[in-house]
């Protein structure tokens, strides 16, 4: 997927994430972090947040909500790389 030109905006013309964003960049950081971290007490959202999102303007709610939708996760979930490992719309052959 290029991600070059897209811009993520919501229902009333607000920008959800910056254009451009780099969807399988995060897809990687989000893997290489779960490879190497076990969490067990916080969720896609707030690592999304903290993690790929601070700093970029685009860290709240609506945001992280949005990016853990575009990478298949469900925001509340425990961040843990089985939970990663099987998220919606990809297939457990690929990684």
């Amino acid at each position: 997927m290029m991600n070059q030109e897209i811009e993520y905006i919501d229902e009333s013309g607000r920008r959800i994430l910056p254009k451009g964003f780099d969807v399988k960049k995060a897809e990687r950081i989000m893997e290489n972090f779960l490879n190497f971290h076990s969490l067990r007490h916080t969720t896609f959202s707030q690592v999304v947040s903290s993690l790929i999102l601070f700093n970029t303007g685009y860290d709240g709610g609506t945001s992280s909500n949005y990016l853990c939708n575009l990478l298949g996760v469900d925001s509340g979930d425990a961040a843990t790389l089985k939970n990663w490992k099987t998220r919606k719309g990809v297939g457990n052959n690929d990684r």
